[in-house]
């Protein structure tokens, strides 16, 4: 796969992840992944890796928005609950989870495409 083309796979897939993830619940960042997965035939490993990239960029971006625009009380919360120390960490966390699901979900989606040429 051509960089330009993945390029525009973590494009699309962090930008339809970030706004679908205003209006549905959270697993509808797999959608994208899923969705776009197939679209630019890549394989597995390229896709998991931009598909982790760019949900995992896109909930940081967000969970720092929002942690920002609260005054760090929430994460600060959040982060004591769970033993954490620095609320960054929790971030990061909420990054790291996005990703693995989205990475997964367009994997799966590229491989089902691969399994589908083979017929």
């Amino acid at each position: 796969m051509e960089y330009p083309a993945m390029i525009l796979l973590f494009i699309l897939i962090a930008l339809n992840a970030f706004f679908l993830n205003l209006v549905l619940p959270w697993w509808s960042m797999i959608l994208p992944g899923l969705f776009f997965g197939h679209r630019f035939r890549e394989t597995p490993l390229t896709a998991f890796i931009v598909g982790f990239l760019a949900v995992f960029v896109a909930w940081s971006v967000h969970a720092t928005v929002i942690n920002h625009l609260n005054e760090g009380v929430l994460s600060a919360r959040i982060a004591e609950t769970f033993g954490v120390e620095q609320a960054w960490i929790l971030i990061a966390i909420t990054g790291v989870i996005g990703g693995v699901m989205s990475g997964i979900a367009t994997m799966t989606r590229a491989l089902f495409g691969q399994a589908q040429a083979k017929k």
